[in-house]
Parts: C-alpha cells; sequence; structure tokens
C-alpha cells in the first residue's frame, strides 16, 4: 500500500507535470529569441545597458546610480523598481547583459505555470495547452522579450499567480502576490488598487468584513501610489520631480539637462481611446486575449491603471500593440479574466467535484454540455488572435536572426576597453561595456569635468543617424579641451582613448 507521502507526491507530479512543460517549452522559446538576438548585435534601445548598470550595482550592494542616464544618476528617481535588488546576486554569478535576458525569460514562463494549471483544471488537458501556449505566446509577452529587459518582467508572474488566485477565491493568496508590485513600478499601485476593488465585489455576498478588507487592501495601493510619486521618486530623481507625469510638467527622460516641457491639457476620453487609431487596435487585441467574454470580470479592470496612462500621454511609442513591453502585464491580467468567466461558466461542476485546486488531473465531466462547449469556445480565441497576428510579433522574425558578421570586430572593441575604465559609447556595445565598466551613453556626459577615459561607436549605429563618424573626432569635438586617439579600427567599430 502506497504512503500518504507517496500518494501526495504522485498526485502532484500528475496535476503539474504538463504545466510545468507548456512553461518549460515557452521559456526555451524565448531564451532562443533572447540569445539569438544577443549574437545578433540587436540593440533596440538603451534599457538593457540601463538596467544592467543597475543590477550590476545591487549586486555590489550598492546604490543603483547610471552612468548611462548621467553621472552620478540614481535609477529609483526614474522609475521606481527596488524589487531589481534581487537580481543583484544572480548578476554576481553571471556578470552579463544576457543575465537580465534569461532572467527575463524565466520569469515569463514561470507565469505560464499557474494560468495553464488552473486552464487545466476547468478544461483538461486540452485546456491546458490551448490556453497556456496562447497565454504564454501572448503578444504582450512577445513584445516584451523583443524590446530586452524592463522591470514589468517581474509583475507578469505576480499578476498570474495573483489573477489565479482570485478566480480560485483564494482571496488571502490573491493578495499576498500582488503587494509586491509596488516594488516593481510606480504605477502599479494603483493596479493594486484595483485590484482592491475587484475584491471588494466579488466577495460583497461574504458580509461587511470582507469587504471592508478588500476595500483597506485598496487604499494600501493608493496610498503606496501616491507615496512613491511625490515622495521617494522626486526625492531621488536629480531635478526632484516625478519624470513622467502625465501633464508634461515634468522632465520625461528624467535626467538634469532634460529640462522641462510645458504642462498639457489632458485630452478627452474619447481622444485617448480613439486617437490615434492604433489605440483601438489596441484595445481589440486586449480583448481577444481575454476572449472577449472576460471583460465581463470585475478582475479585467486591471487593465484600467495601464491603459490611462500610456493612452493619455504623448508618447506614440505607450500605443502600440505589436512591440516593447508596454503591453506585458496586460496579458496575464487578460487571461486570468477568461478563466474567470469560465469557471463562473462551469461553477456548478466544480462545487460538486469541490473546490481543491489540485483535486483531479482532468476536468471533471460536465452534465452541462452547452456551458462547456461554450467554455471551449472563447477559450480558443486567444489562439485564433495570435494565429492571425503572429507575423507581427517577435517570434515571427526568430529564424531571421543570424550572428552578426562583425561578431568578431565587436569582442575586439570591447577588449580594447580596459576593466574598470570610464567609457562613453552608443547604443550597439552599451550593454556588453557595463560589467567592471563604468559606462556612459554619448550625450549625457556634457557636465563631467573630466570626460570618460574611453570612446566606442559603431559606425552603423542608429545613434549616429546618417552621420559619418569616427571616435577620435567625435570625443574631442564632444569634449572641447580633451583630445583623443584611436586604439582600435575595424569593421564600423572605433575605439579612441583620452590623451589629455
Amino acid at each position: 500500500m502506497k504512503g500518504p507521502g507517496r500518494v501526495a507526491a504522485t498526485r502532484l507530479v500528475a496535476t503539474w507535470w504538463l504545466p510545468a512543460l507548456i512553461a518549460c517549452a515557452v521559456g526555451a522559446l524565448y531564451i532562443c529569441y533572447s540569445v539569438a538576438q544577443w549574437r545578433a548585435l540587436a540593440a533596440p534601445s538603451w534599457d538593457l545597458g540601463i538596467f544592467t548598470e543597475a543590477v550590476q550595482a545591487y549586486s555590489r550592494f550598492e546604490a543603483p546610480i547610471v552612468p548611462i542616464k548621467g553621472p552620478g544618476y540614481n535609477l529609483l528617481g526614474d522609475h521606481f523598481h527596488p524589487i531589481l535588488a534581487l537580481l543583484g546576486p544572480v548578476y554576481r554569478i553571471f556578470p552579463s547583459a544576457l543575465t537580465l535576458l534569461v532572467v527575463q525569460d524565466v520569469l515569463i514562463a514561470v507565469s505560464v505555470l499557474p494560468v495553464a494549471r488552473l486552464a487545466q483544471r476547468l478544461l483538461g488537458r486540452g485546456g491546458a495547452l490551448l490556453v497556456g501556449l496562447a497565454y504564454g505566446l501572448g503578444w504582450g509577452l512577445q513584445g516584451a522579450v523583443g524590446a530586452q529587459f524592463h522591470e514589468v518582467c517581474v509583475a507578469v508572474p505576480l499578476l498570474a499567480f495573483g489573477g489565479v488566485a482570485f478566480v480560485e477565491r483564494r482571496w488571502g493568496a490573491c493578495m499576498a502576490w500582488l503587494v509586491p508590485l509596488v516594488l516593481v513600478k510606480e504605477d502599479l499601485g494603483l493596479t493594486v488598487f484595483v485590484a482592491g476593488l475587484a475584491l471588494a465585489w466579488r466577495r460583497r455576498g461574504e458580509g461587511r468584513p470582507a469587504v471592508l478588507r478588500s476595500i483597506a487592501y485598496a487604499l494600501f495601493g493608493i496610498v503606496a501610489f501616491v507615496l512613491t510619486v511625490k515622495v521617494l521618486l522626486p526625492a531621488m530623481n536629480p531635478a526632484g520631480t516625478w519624470a513622467y507625469s502625465l501633464d508634461g510638467s515634468a522632465t520625461g527622460a528624467g535626467t538634469p539637462t532634460g529640462g522641462t516641457t510645458a504642462a498639457r491639457a489632458i485630452p478627452s476620453l474619447w481622444d485617448i481611446l480613439t486617437t490615434p487609431s492604433v489605440k483601438l487596435v489596441t484595445l481589440i487585441v486586449l480583448a481577444a486575449g481575454a476572449g472577449f467574454v472576460g471583460t465581463a470580470s470585475p478582475w479585467f479592470a486591471l487593465v484600467l491603471p495601464t491603459l490611462a496612462w500610456r493612452f493619455a500621454g504623448s508618447v506614440e511609442a505607450y500605443y502600440g500593440w505589436d512591440s516593447w513591453h508596454y503591453n506585458a502585464v496586460l496579458v496575464p491580467i487578460a487571461a486570468c479574466s477568461l478563466l474567470d468567466v469560465i469557471s463562473q461558466w462551469l461553477a456548478p461542476v466544480h462545487d460538486s467535484a469541490g473546490t481543491n485546486a489540485d483535486a483531479e488531473d482532468d476536468a471533471p465531466a460536465s452534465s452541462n454540455l452547452g456551458w462547456r462547449a461554450a467554455a471551449w469556445v472563447v477559450a480558443c480565441v486567444p489562439a485564433v488572435s495570435l494565429a492571425f497576428t503572429a507575423s507581427s510579433l517577435p517570434l515571427w522574425h526568430l529564424p531571421d536572426l543570424k550572428e552578426d558578421p562583425h561578431m568578431a570586430a565587436a569582442q575586439g572593441a570591447l577588449d580594447a576597453v580596459p576593466e574598470g575604465a570610464s567609457v562613453e559609447t552608443d547604443t550597439t556595445l552599451l550593454a556588453r561595456l557595463v560589467p567592471g565598466r563604468e559606462v556612459y551613453w554619448v550625450g549625457t556626459t556634457g557636465t563631467m569635468d573630466t570626460p570618460p577615459e574611453y570612446v566606442v561607436i559603431d559606425a552603423r549605429s542608429y545613434a549616429w543617424g546618417d552621420q559619418q563618424v569616427d571616435a577620435e573626432s567625435w570625443g574631442s569635438a564632444a569634449h572641447p579641451g580633451h583630445t583623443y586617439e584611436t586604439i582600435y579600427s575595424k569593421a564600423g567599430f572605433r575605439v579612441a582613448r583620452r590623451t589629455s
């Protein structure tokens, strides 16, 4: 006879093996993409370099000073993401910007686990495959991987586990999973606030104490948001303000040289939702990710704060659906909203079979085939949407990511800059230069009395536009009174060392 421990272990394996397999497949695919992107010398922005400098500082138990943003710039004055300090030990073992890319891929893969497991409980193993893969390869998650590392990747598994707990009516677990969001990015305090309201609405039949606890939780989110944007961020920002306020009165980039812009009026609700028209496409793709019916779930309201700051802002990159990392937090919200509605449709089935999430490996047989058929139909919607949009998403272009033929020349440029040196560079090698060096981005060193020791450029970098530039002449022109000499030149990569 099997002992209780062995029975429990057998049940655990039977419950989780398929969700784990799906998560591993998604993670492996994303890691392949990130490594291919790395070998192709792809640098969509300077953000990977920025976060690499911050995490490198954390690995040394130092404040996240990021010279790429400006001399002495504390990144906690840009966005509030102290949770990234947890990555310090990982970076200390694997000191490379590629480490951050892999960490992001793993975090996204981990978020697949609860979503696929809940889909399996509701719809069986076929549902786990359908929903788990459609979620894991979702538009916003692909966009985040393609845009390289950003802090919001930490929020993705928190929202997935919290959303599943909401569907399964595990209120304490739901709250606990979402609390760390206030340490991921400042605006996510508003997401916690809306989550508290969703909890209060769902628990309204449980009595006044349950509703009041949920409202108190919502107030915690508001307090965290206000404290962060009114006190913590201005205290650490060089300009003494929140760098991304919607009225445009702050510095935008948040650097001391960024200056302020004229305050602008907040547009009307109609303009916020429809102008430009790409916003409508984003809303449709988001709703499709929730199977459309998921928009009726109170959990879907969690998308509102993220959509509000994006659509009410003036940065066009915020509006789109097919790139960057801005949609990453929306995908787990949409998936859990879909599963919440499906769970409500099939509620009588699970009430009769018990509500233990790990009780059965396959979904119990339903006496209401109509509701089960409807559940399968809406569960297919995210997969169909993904199929229609796949060619516009990063993974579609994975076969096109080949190793850059100038990789050896790039490595030579990296080797020409000794460890411990200060260096100014464009985007191509920005993140790769960070380990062991003090790295600046071209254009953020104007206030330095003593400019960086080295200048590294890639003549092909989009940072230069169509200009013909070399490191020696650029360094001397950018830093009057100082001269540079070329010490490395190969395949468009130039390295110059300061001589005075």
